[in-house]
């Protein structure tokens, strides 16, 4: 016959594990790491916002000039 409440206890047992994991990773000092990590991600994302705002220029600048190439080009066959 199949073992009554087995799951459950593996269940509990997991989370216990868990748990221990968890307070250990407090202990060694995991909140500073974490903290790091958090710090290169701001950093990383404020790098982001930089390369977008200068993708943004660049193309602000193209589309102007090739708006003026556009009117040049008009004038030209008109003449």
């Amino acid at each position: 016959m199949a073992k009554k409440g087995g799951t459950l206890k593996r269940f509990f047992l997991a989370m216990v594990f868990l748990a221990l994991l968890i307070i250990v990773f407090i202990l060694l000092g995991g909140g500073n790491l974490l903290k790091s990590t958090g710090i290169w991600i701001g950093g990383v994302g404020k790098k982001a916002e930089d390369v977008k705002q200068t993708i943004e220029h660049k193309a602000t600048t193209i589309e102007k000039t090739v708006e003026k190439l556009k009117e040049s080009e008009k004038t030209g066959e008109k003449k």
